[in-house]
């Protein structure tokens, strides 16, 4: 779980990779009338665009993660020159639980279904003293998304229901599509799996309104997830963290992006080994700050934003 602060690639890169045909993806479509309550269209998705050429290899970015006493792997896409690069591209490929970076497709799912109306709905607290602090009081789709508030969300799961939940997954073309758990679980223990450049595709997608979302959900979430806002840059970004023995191996993740005017650079950091007495969470940003600014990208008030 993440702290206060596939197998499968999906199907954009599969043939850029190579890797194994997974699910089919499903095309952009109006809510079903189940979700009958969204009155305005879903997004359309823009004019397809040509599929980011790679991974390229970038193993020098490996210094990063011996400085922060972490081991793992960083993706990423610069839109300017269409490149998708990894650290550690076997690493990038392979799927692992997304634990809370879960939560920005969770949110549409609240959104779209109903379950939630907006990033100001009230998410009562069930009375529950949770080892996190932060959660123990009554919250917002916006406030809970910004403390991770692992019960909030599972409470949000619950109501979606097993049925709509796995339609949506198939729906956003999530990671592996599979449950494969508890109901309120499976993000956090159960089979649900993306990897590095899978969750890359997802943010591409989402930022460039090719999701079967409405526009308002699109807006909500991308509002509720943004970071910190400059005079030159917008930084979008979710962590997730889980770890033995809740999942039998750590994932300790920072994804999203960073606007630069009309340039998008898509990063998912990925940390899976720590030396003791290291705090995955804060490394998490520093690795991924240390990257971008190796490559000249980082405002330094973006730095400051990050160090938060």
């Amino acid at each position: 779980m993440d702290k206060p602060s596939a197998l499968v690639t999906v199907a954009i890169l599969m043939n850029v990779l190579g890797c194994a045909s997974g699910p089919p993806s499903v095309p952009v479509a109006l809510v079903s009338p189940v979700d009958s309550h969204v009155t305005e269209p879903s997004v359309q998705a823009q004019a397809p665009v040509s599929p980011p050429r790679g991974p390229q290899e970038r193993p020098e970015w490996n210094q990063y993660f011996a400085q922060e006493q972490v081991t793992g792997t960083i993706a990423l896409l610069d839109t300017q020159d269409g490149q998708l690069a990894c650290s550690n591209v076997p690493l990038c490929e392979r799927a692992t639980i997304p634990a809370s970076t879960f939560k920005i497709a969770h949110s549409m799912i609240a959104l779209e279904t109903g379950v939630v109306e907006d990033s100001e709905s009230v998410l009562a607290w069930d009375g529950t003293e949770y080892p996190v602090e932060a959660w123990n009081r009554d919250h917002t789709l916006r406030t809970a998304v910004q403390v991770s508030c692992v019960p909030c969300f599972q409470a949000i799961a619950r109501k979606v229901g097993e049925e709509r939940m796995g339609e949506w997954l198939v729906r956003l073309d999530y990671g592996n599509h599979e449950m494969g758990g508890p109901i309120d679980r499976f993000w956090l223990t159960g089979g649900l799996l993306i990897s590095p450049l899978g969750q890359i595709d997802f943010l591409r997608r989402f930022a460039e309104g090719a999701l079967p979302i409405s526009k308002r959900t699109a807006e909500t979430v991308q509002d509720i997830i943004t970071v910190d806002v400059g005079n030159q840059y917008v930084l979008v970004g979710k962590t997730g963290l889980q770890q033995p023995p809740e999942y039998p191996e750590l994932a300790g993740w920072f994804v999203g992006w960073l606007q630069l005017g009309e340039r998008h650079v898509y990063f998912a950091t990925l940390i899976n080994g720590h030396l003791p007495d290291v705090d995955v969470g804060p490394a998490r940003q520093r690795v991924t700050e240390r990257v971008l600014s190796a490559l000249g990208l980082l405002p330094e008030d973006v730095s400051r934003a990050l160090d938060k």
